[in-house]
Formats: C-alpha cells, sequence, structure tokens
C-alpha cells in the first residue's frame, strides 16, 4: 500500500484550537482506504482466492471481497533548537466477510479475529480499532521512539504483502548517518500481556542498514531481525514450546532506469522465521515453535512507464525445507516449494481514463519428504499433488492523472479465478462442485 502525506489544514486549526499551543501546520492526516461491491454469475456468494497474510498470489485487482480503511494523525507538539517531538496514532477499520467468522482478507494489519470479537490479539480482530500510539523524539543525527506501530513496512501493492512487517510494541533509534547510508535499531515485542501460564512473549531484535547506495547500481537495505521466544521451562514442558530462536535475513535492491522501477529481494530465515519460504508470509513474527526448518523466497517486482502503457509485475519463488530434526506443524506441513507470477499491463486513455488487465498464475509443488502430522504429503488435500490457482481481470478505471500510482480509483471490472488452490478454500458446494468463478464488481481504492 502506497500513501501519500498532506497537511490537512481545517482539522489541523481544529487540533490546534484543542491542544491550546500547538502549531496548526504541523498536523499531519494521511490514510487509506478500499471498498466495492461484487456479483458472481451463477449466483450466490461472490469468494475472494486472496486473504491477508496468504496475499494475492495471483493478483489483488478483482480480489478484494472487504471494506477497509486506515487513517492517521500526527502532531508535531515541539520543535526548537533543532529538536523535534511528535506524536502518532493510525485507526484502522475492516469487515467481516466469510462465513467461518474471519475475515476473508485478514485486513491489511496482518491478523485475523472471531466474528463479533474484535480482540483476539493485539494485532488483529477488531472491527475497528487503534493500531499505532507511538512518539519519536528527532534530532538532526538521529531519532528515537517509543510505543506501538508498524515499523518500516516494506509492501509489494499488486499483491498486498509484506516482506517485512515488523509490528507491536517497542522502541528504537533510527537515521544515524554512517556515510553511505543509515543505521536502524528496534527491540519489538509482537504478543500479548495476557494473563496465564499459557501465554508467552516473542522478542525480535531488528537491526536495519538502509539506503546503501551502490551508484549506478542502484541501493540496497540489508536486514538482520533475531526473534526470542521467552518461554519457561513450565511452558517448555508442559505445553511443548520452543525455546529455540530464529535468524531471518533480507536484502532488498532497488534499481530506478528512467522510468522502470524494480525491486529485488532475497531473504533467508531458520526455526521460527523459516516461514518466509511460504508467499504471503511477512517474515517477522516467531509463532510457529519451529526447529531445524529453513525457508527462503526470492522475489522480484517493479512498474516500467512506457508513454501511455503501463507494467506493473511481480514473481516470486520460496521454499521451506525441513531437517532430520524438524519441529513446527505449520512449516512442517507447508514444506515444499512454491512460485507466483503476476502482471498487469494498461493503457490510458486520457488522463483520467485507462484499462488494466491483471493476469496471474500459482503453484505448490510438493517436497519429497514433506508429511503433515498424519503422515500424509503436506498438500494431498488437493486433487492435484501440485496444486495451482489462477486469475485473469480486465478493468476500466478512473484516476486523476496517468501515474500508476494515482489515486483515488474507481473500477468496474469482470474476473475470473479458478484452480485447485481456489477450490480447496472456497469449497466445492459454494462453487456447485465447480473450480473456478466469474465475477464482475466495482471498487473505489485511495490513499493520501
Amino acid at each position: 500500500m502506497k500513501v501519500m502525506k498532506i497537511n490537512w489544514l481545517p482539522l489541523a486549526a481544529a487540533v490546534a484550537f484543542a491542544a491550546g499551543s500547538v502549531s496548526a501546520s504541523a498536523v499531519d492526516f494521511h490514510g487509506y482506504f478500499r471498498s466495492g461491491m461484487q456479483a458472481s454469475a451463477r449466483g450466490g456468494d461472490v469468494f475472494c482466492g486472496g486473504d491477508g497474510t496468504a496475499g494475492h498470489k495471483v493478483g489483488r485487482l478483482g480480489d478484494e471481497c472487504d471494506t477497509y480503511a486506515e487513517m492517521a494523525l500526527g502532531q508535531e507538539v515541539y520543535n526548537k533548537n533543532s529538536r523535534k517531538f511528535n506524536v502518532n496514532t493510525r485507526l484502522a477499520y475492516g469487515t467481516v466477510q466469510s462465513d467461518d467468522g474471519h475475515d476473508s482478507q485478514w485486513n491489511d494489519w496482518q491478523s485475523y479475529g472471531n466474528k463479533g470479537d474484535g480482540s483476539a490479539d493485539g494485532w488483529g480482530g477488531g472491527r475497528t480499532a487503534i493500531r499505532e500510539f507511538w512518539g519519536n523524539y528527532v534530532t538532526d543525527d538521529y531519532t528515537l521512539w517509543a510505543g506501538k506501530r508498524f515499523y518500516q513496512r516494506k509492501d509489494i501493492h499488486i499483491w498486498d504483502i509484506y516482506t517485512l512487517s515488523t509490528a507491536g510494541y517497542g522502541a528504537g533509534i533510527e537515521g544515524i548517518d554512517v556515510g553511505n547510508g543509515n543505521l536502524n535499531f528496534a527491540v519489538m515485542k509482537n504478543t500479548s500481556d495476557n494473563k496465564g501460564t499459557s501465554y508467552r512473549n516473542n522478542y525480535n531484535l531488528d537491526l536495519r542498514w538502509n539506503a546503501i547506495s551502490l551508484g549506478s547500481f542502484g541501493s540496497l537495505d540489508a536486514v538482520a531481525i533475531y526473534g526470542i521466544p521467552m518461554v519457561s521451562d513450565y511452558q517448555a514442558d508442559n505445553y511443548g514450546f520452543s525455546k529455540n530462536s530464529g535468524v531471518l535475513l533480507t536484502l532488498d535492491h532497488t534499481l530506478n532506469v528512467d522510468t522502470l522501477m524494480n525491486h529485488f529481494i532475497v531473504q533467508w530465515g531458520n526455526n521460527g522465521f523459516s516461514d518466509v519460504g511460504a508467499f504471503g508470509s511477512n517474515g517477522t513474527n516467531i509463532y510457529t515453535s519451529g526447529k531445524d526448518i529453513n525457508g527462503v523466497r526470492l522475489v522480484d517486482w517493479g512498474t516500467y512507464d512506457i508513454n501511455d502503457f503501463t507494467l506493473a509485475y511481480g514473481l516470486f519463488w520460496g521454499y521451506i525445507a525441513q531437517g532430520n530434526k524438524a519441529e513446527g506443524s505449520w512449516s512442517r506441513s507447508n514444506s515444499g516449494w512454491e512460485y507466483s507470477l503476476t502482471v498487469r499491463p494498461e493503457y490510458k486513455w486520457t488522463e483520467y481514463t485507462r484499462t488494466t488487465l491483471e493476469l496471474g498464475y500459482s503453484q505448490k509443488k510438493n517436497g519429497t519428504n514433506k508429511l503433515d502430522d498424519k503422515g500424509k504429503p503436506a498438500w494431498d488435500r488437493y486433487d492435484n499433488g501440485n496444486p495451482d490457482i489462477y486469475k485473469v481481470t480486465l478493468a476500466q478505471q478512473f484516476t486523476p492523472g496517468k501515474g500508476f500510482w494515482s489515486r483515488p480509483a474507481i473500477r468496474f471490472y469482470a474476473s475470473y479465478q479458478g484452480g485447485d488452490q481456489f477450490k480447496h478454500k472456497v469449497g466445492d458446494a459454494k462453487l456447485d462442485n465447480h473450480n473456478f468463478q466469474f465475477s464482475f464488481g466495482t471498487q473505489v481504492e485511495a490513499w493520501w
């Protein structure tokens, strides 16, 4: 999700009046929302193949069945002698769509809750919830921060996934100039403070060297995250919680040449971070009790403008491998490899109208010795041992400008989606014993 920030002067004036002695021009209001209506050609419900952390592996266009919004409000409360203090908040809202009580998209905060619950965990579930409360102290040389926040997320728009999405309570220091790039360090906690012997705390030590200049070869962000599960002896003995730490390494290379913007990302994680080898994993939470498991992910995505044509694209390949002493039911049952390819070409007829085509295909491949907890091949729940999913969407869009990122966008689309993965997600009966769906609808998407 790409967000552009603007000053909102009327709101600034109101906040300044309420705060007393705060500069009105320092208020910043920005946000994002999407909402739409869909219909199925065969009648009944409309189903979407993407769901939150699993993203939309064949593209998100025409595959979003929800309403989702984020609204963020920040305020500079002090500015003197090159020293600033800011406070930041973020409100998120999401709808319940699926009949099993979970949000079918899992919402963009990458978690889920029970229907009507609103409090399944600190980062998901709530139909309306405060997602960020944090403050920072800004100097010419560094920035200190503390609170609850999304921390330097890295998203891929056409899939609606995050390759890095560290979120939770924490503190850190950002923007330390080291000559070539800047250093950032944070300690994050992404689990709850609930009482009871079955609750554990997980902490991430997050080190980033961002904006490393490679000259004409672009720039590089390098990230190392060390995950520490704080498990007591009682929890290990009675609940089987793993004390194994995990490591996640990420290299994100950016190249801008004329109208081409390209990102190439390499990620590797072990133990609790091994699920980075799955398509939709944000690779930053060590919830799984993984042991002797490794995951790797390669991603290439970007946009390219040629006069009135634009091409957005994404290519993913991931692999999860277990060793002889592997533990962790989720990673083990998803062992093997998968790939995904999505392209979104579009033609701009005028400054305000464009026609967009999105094509996507993804497939999973079984590993040679990857069994689930019942001793069966991890993906034999599918009719096909190498299940796939595909989608074709054609949309007419209306936007304020020709740029790929121009928003708001008002869309009218038709979409065809199918495959073994789609059939498994939705169920035979809901698709009239077919493995495909033809749908059409409208949507608005905006950020500011």
